[in-house]
């Protein structure tokens, strides 16, 4: 039987334990528009395609390298795995070339800026829990320091569409991961969403764009996508996924506020602007919401217990 005094440092601890991963998750995810330009002249379908098998391949080597056991998914994991790689993956790169020509950038920002107020609503729920008030207040103030970090921009129907999209194609990602964290972990989960999606957007390149693989040789090009998959989607999907094996997928979500202050500030360190004096106070208003949103104001463990685990703390 543990007593409540032996389990306060885990509590204090185990939420910034958990944390970590998610918010260097972001950050590397963040990192990305760092890079992007020097795809722009390339083939949309094409880049995404070549992104998530350099991901891929670069998550089994990785995982070698440092004695991770990847394993196949199984048939109770195939679902997750295929609606993970189809809305976190496909779905939201789809929407967001979409949303790029019927919305200005702020708005698609915006709404992605919202993911951690939807994740702190849906986490819990899909968890049949309810929503912490904790989490979701620390998550709505997050949510509105981030929106003030991206601005907002203007959008037809067809953008606005587009942008509540992106909003439930990153949330039913992470829930989605969620349920094959348990047997899978992060590694191969992380791998076998990157190879799905892989495959999807080679087909649809090959239909559509027919690109050809000479424009992807360029030295600046290649770097740029070797980046993108190794770096801003292989290792930021396995610390986000930790982060949600740790914490659980509606606490996790806070992290994802740290995405957009993460881009500006890379992004003004290779010469981009300084972010503007709205988003310095939207930075600070965001690390206000990640300190109340993991902030222990109770003495219950905020990580995922399993159910035996919860019924014996019921009877302790």
């Amino acid at each position: 039987m543990r007593s409540v005094a032996a389990s306060e440092p885990s509590v204090r601890l185990g939420l910034w334990w958990g944390a970590w991963p998610g918010l260097a998750g972001m950050v590397l995810l963040g990192s990305s528009v760092a890079v992007i330009d020097a795809t722009q002249h390339l083939p949309v379908l094409g880049v995404q395609a070549a992104r998530y098998a350099v991901a891929a391949v670069a998550l089994v080597v990785m995982a070698r390298a440092v004695g991770i056991r990847l394993v196949l998914p199984r048939r109770g994991d195939i679902g997750w795995v295929i609606g993970g790689a189809m809305s976190g993956l496909v779905a939201f790169n789809l929407a967001t070339i979409v949303g790029t020509r019927h919305a200005e950038p702020g708005l698609l920002g915006a709404a992605v800026a919202c993911i951690p107020l939807a994740l702190a609503v849906a986490g819990p729920l899909s968890q049949r829990r309810r929503p912490s008030p904790r989490v979701m207040t620390g998550a709505i103030i997050v949510s509105i320091g981030a929106v003030a970090v991206t601005g907002w921009g203007r959008g037809d129907v067809i953008g606005i569409l587009m942008a509540a999209s992106l909003i439930a194609c990153e949330t039913g990602f992470t829930l989605l991961g969620a349920r094959a964290l348990p047997r899978m972990g992060p590694w191969s989960y992380s791998a076998a969403t990157a190879a799905v999606a892989a495959i999807i957007f080679a087909v649809l390149a090959a239909i559509i764009e027919r690109p050809a693989l000479a424009s992807f040789a360029e030295p600046a090009t290649v770097i740029a996508i070797l980046y993108l998959g190794a770096v801003a989607t292989a290792v930021a999907f396995v610390f986000w996924f930790t982060g949600v094996q740790r914490l659980g997928p509606g606490t996790v979500g806070l992290c994802a506020g740290i995405a957009a202050p993460a881009a500006a500030l890379i992004a003004s360190l290779l010469g981009a602007p300084l972010p503007s004096l709205g988003a310095w106070i939207g930075m600070a208003v965001i690390a206000v919401g990640l300190v109340i949103g993991f902030l222990p104001w109770s003495r219950r463990p905020f990580f995922p217990t399993s159910r035996r685990e919860e019924l014996l703390e019921r009877k302790t």
